[in-house]
């Protein structure tokens, strides 16, 4: 038996089992949990919506790469758990989930389909201390019209 690519199956499931945990924290509203997925150096790109609305003006300098977690998820959260019952607030459930594996990082890429709306996501970790860290994360919207 090849214990590479054993192992490489292994690493592959904790990276999955990982982002299925973010997500769950994610949906429950647990901020502090989820700022617990992400690494000290983590770099995120903030969520940026893109419609056909023409009607908006986008303030492109506001969406520039920051260290940490987006303070648009945290907010989100905030606004779910004024809005809505729960938890959990919302069901985010990865579509199309491809997982590259790097001896000791990962590469995540998904979507998550609501109607007439699609997130794209991608996400990097790194094994940090035996632990699958988030340490870049992109996220973009795209909602189409009707």
């Amino acid at each position: 038996m090849n214990t590479d690519a054993a192992s490489d199956s292994d690493a592959e499931q904790e990276v999955r089992t990982t982002l299925l945990k973010f997500l769950a924290a994610f949906e429950n509203g647990d901020i502090e949990r989820m700022e617990e997925f992400f690494a000290e150096d983590a770099l995120t790109f903030p969520r940026i919506i893109m419609s056909n609305d023409g009607d908006r003006t986008i303030d492109a300098f506001a969406y520039k790469r920051i260290k940490g977690m987006d303070p648009q998820m945290k907010q989100v959260v905030r606004e779910w758990r004024e809005q809505r019952p729960g938890p959990p607030y919302v069901s985010l459930q990865p579509r199309d989930l491809e997982i590259k594996m790097f001896s000791d990082a990962a590469l995540l890429t998904f979507h998550i389909e609501r109607e007439n709306e699609l997130s794209r996501r991608t996400f990097v970790m790194a094994s940090r201390n035996g632990c699958w860290k988030i340490v870049h994360l992109h996220a973009s919207n795209v909602v189409g019209s009707g």
